[in-house]
């Protein structure tokens, strides 16, 4: 790439101003203040634009140090440009509220985009920070920053077919990277889900199985009620049953009272009227007639009154006869059914523990996402582990060739002094010299 022009319409200081370049070494000169490092920095801002910071570091950054004061506006400019002999327009408007790039090959008049990366591809792919470490060596900073040595190591660890790093190894990690914990967090957020749908699980499981407990306690004691109940039951029985055989006895006695009264009346009545047909032939007085029927007439009479209390004492007894199949056992049939009742409660809960169990197997178990992901998560530490170590050999293939070339370049740079230089991983330089080893920073700053 070689710039033929710039034209700043209004930057910092400078406005209107216009600067032609020959081919091969310029020198722009001038007194303090004649915008030097306006030209600079325009010429950096043209090429890989110019952000306007937020907040208190807005306050001394390259935007606002050359934002336009009266007509912020029209902060813009131009560069004509040519890149493998063809030649480029390119403007940009720097205004954060009204932003513009025009980006245009001269020779057939093709409109580019610098927003899709056209400019980065006629310029090489060099980023800001490569500039900066190379082409752009500003006064103050002879020394390269941290970010060439980023650049070199990303250079080093790329591999390629034939060497060229067109592979970005290190962007490639960089995106795997990215990918693992975008996949750890998805996994994390799954089995937070499950361990949460577990915890209540098991706190239900644990509520199910305390109910369990107690309803079958409240079973054991429903069982032993029921048979003491029913040991009562017999027990009152067998006394009923006793009762009724002695009271049997004492109406047999009753019985028989009852038939010696009958016999009484009946012998009473016989008496009578044997009596009447006595005195109807034997004509004895009728005082002592008078006086016999009074008699047999009284004794029938107590017999039929004792006949007749005997059998209604009889009756009364059959009446009061208690039969077992007419015993109460309202509390026996409350407590069976209430006992019922705890058995089919005690086995719906036994049916809902068996569920949860299951569902609490089942959430133990990683579902079809949380495998798809495990499956695609070791994908991507295979993928990972592979491109480093495919990187690793690439490096040490080249490490020999590598530390040759500049080696000799520090030589020819340092007049032979320095002809020993290696170039770790990492991306450091590592100089050799009377058996001793030291970073470049130790060196003066020329050098």
């Amino acid at each position: 790439m070689r710039i033929e022009e710039a034209r700043i319409f209004n930057f910092g200081k400078l406005q209107k101003k216009s600067y032609r370049f020959a081919p091969g070494l310029n020198v722009v000169y001038g007194e303090n203040e004649a915008g030097k490092s306006t030209l600079h920095d325009f010429l950096g801002a043209m090429l890989f634009g110019m952000e306007k910071g937020r907040g208190r570091a807005a306050a001394g950054e390259k935007y606002s140090r050359y934002e336009p004061w009266h007509a912020p506006g029209y902060y813009s400019g131009a560069l004509r440009f040519f890149v493998e002999g063809r030649p480029f327009y390119l403007e940009r408007n720097f205004y954060q509220k009204e932003k513009k790039e025009i980006l245009k090959n001269e020779a057939d008049g093709e409109e580019l985009s610098v927003a899709y990366g056209d400019l980065q591809m006629l310029l090489g792919g060099v980023t800001k920070e490569a500039f900066e470490n190379t082409y752009d060596v500003p006064q103050s900073g002879a020394a390269t920053g941290k970010e060439l040595a980023d650049i070199l190591a990303e250079y080093l660890s790329d591999a390629a077919e034939s060497g060229d790093a067109s592979v970005r190894v290190a962007r490639a990690q960089k995106l795997l990277h990215t990918k693992k914990k975008e996949l750890n967090q998805d996994l994390k957020r799954i089995k937070n889900e499950k361990n949460q749908e577990l915890h209540s699980l098991m706190i239900e499981k644990e509520l199910l199985e305390r109910d369990c407990r107690g309803l079958q306690g409240s079973i054991a004691d429903a069982e032993r009620e029921i048979n003491s109940l029913k040991k009562m039951r017999a027990e009152e029985i067998d006394e009923i049953e006793r009762k009724y055989k002695e009271k049997e006895k004492e109406q047999e006695k009753e019985n028989g009272t009852q038939r010696i009264a009958a016999a009484v009346f009946a012998v009473s009545v016989l008496a009578i009227i044997l009596n009447g047909l006595v005195y109807g032939y034997f004509h004895y007085p009728a005082l002592l007639m008078a006086v016999s029927e009074l008699l047999f007439a009284v004794a029938g009479a107590v017999g039929a009154l004792k006949w007749k209390r005997e059998s209604e004492k009889k009756q009364e007894q059959q009446e009061e006869k208690p039969s077992p199949h007419q015993y109460s056992n309202a509390a026996l049939v409350q407590s069976e059914r209430m006992l019922k009742n705890l058995r089919d409660s005690l086995a719906e809960k036994e049916t809902r523990r068996y569920n949860i169990m299951e569902k609490i197997e089942a959430a133990q178990q990683p579902g079809e996402e949380e495998r798809e992901l495990d499956i695609r998560l070791k994908a991507v530490e295979l993928a990972s582990s592979q491109i480093a170590r495919l990187a690793n050999e690439f490096y040490e293939e080249i490490q020999d060739e590598l530390n040759g070339a500049v080696s000799g370049w520090v030589s020819r740079m340092t007049g032979g002094r320095y002809d020993r230089v290696t170039v770790t991983s990492e991306g450091r330089l590592q100089l050799h010299f009377d058996g001793m080893d030291f970073p470049p920073e130790t060196l003066s700053r020329g050098t």
